[in-house]
């Protein structure tokens, strides 16, 4: 028994001495995978070298680690790390971290090509992802997809962070800003998949602020008079859809065959055609009561806005005139 305890006591002993030697004279990436086992992270430590043994890291973690556990991401572990640097540094969850902006009016399919070029996920997770719709249930129920909940903002993930969870989180973010928008809105005048549709489309309209409240009260009142939305960024999206948007809108693309056309198709379209962000939200939510019925885009940015036909048709023909 005696002689049993001091061959434990020595291996110990022998175990802390080893885990304060400097470790590799090279930098070394550690890739924590989620739901990772301490003991498999330690088994890789021990095979990248930065690590005397398995036995030694779990001794560090049950002693000092004061139930810690090792958080997953990506690690860059500093030439001549002792082991115990090491393990510190993935029990405090260290990881390295990246920052990504998603811009207003991005769609899922442009969310799909920034995000997996910073690292985080890869294409084909970031589309798998737009069905989804579970995750934003209680706030719209029957959207089509995640298109319209993915919160454009600047984020923070640890690298190596998966697809699932970086969405989520900016789900999570779409809740958020929701409750504190809608929360002053109430009653609306749609449901919550009405208004977050119309928000997008006054996004992927207008970058001028003073103009987002007016256009959706201006679709409002074509909706309230039956009247066509014919609005562009839904055509396009629609051309998006099917594959065949070629960077030009024609005369004909106006005639796709596609629900989210509003020049084919009456009232919103299926659902949101962009996430948008916080302000266009807003509009949507607070729309301003314009007598306008029409509006066209000015070649120096914003629009024109009428009130009949005849007063649009003479705006068109006065910016044709100007480009002459």
């Amino acid at each position: 028994m005696a002689v049993a305890a001091a061959v434990a006591t020595l291996v110990a002993a022998a175990a802390a001495w080893a885990l304060w030697r400097p470790g590799p004279s090279r930098e070394i990436v550690v890739d924590v995978p989620a739901g990772a086992s301490t003991r498999s992270v330690l088994d890789g430590l021990h095979h990248q070298g930065l690590l005397p043994s398995p036995l030694a890291g779990r001794l560090y973690v049950l002693l000092v680690g004061q139930g810690r556990q090792v958080r997953y991401g990506r690690y860059r572990i500093p030439p001549r790390s002792c082991p115990a640097q090491v393990l510190e540094t993935l029990l405090d969850g260290n990881v390295e971290m990246l920052s990504v902006t998603v811009v207003e009016g991005s769609t899922l399919a442009d969310i799909s090509q920034r995000l997996p070029a910073a690292g985080l996920g890869s294409n084909s997770d970031w589309l798998g992802l737009a069905d989804r719709v579970a995750w934003i249930g209680r706030v719209a129920p029957g959207a089509p997809s995640l298109e319209g909940f993915l919160f454009p903002d600047t984020y923070r993930f640890a690298d190596g962070t998966s697809a699932k969870v970086a969405a989520y989180s900016m789900v999570r973010r779409f809740v958020e800003v929701w409750s504190h928008e809608s929360a002053s809105a109430q009653p609306t005048w749609g449901t919550p998949l009405q208004v977050v549709t119309l928000a997008s489309m006054v996004e992927a309209e207008t970058a001028v602020p003073e103009e987002r409240a007016r256009i959706a009260g201006l679709f409002l009142n074509r909706l309230r008079r039956g009247m066509l939305l014919q609005c562009d960024p839904t055509v396009i999206y629609a051309l998006r859809r099917q594959g065949l948007w070629t960077g030009r809108l024609l005369r004909a693309d106006l005639q796709v065959d596609d629900p989210y056309n509003t020049y084919r198709y009456p009232g919103l379209p299926p659902g949101p055609i962009d996430n948008p962000g916080r302000d266009a939200l807003h509009a949507a939510l607070h729309p301003d009561d314009t007598p306008y019925l029409y509006f066209v885009a000015r070649p120096d940015g914003g629009h024109i806005f009428s009130r009949t036909l005849r007063e649009h048709n003479r705006a068109i023909a006065r910016l044709r005139r100007g480009r002459r």
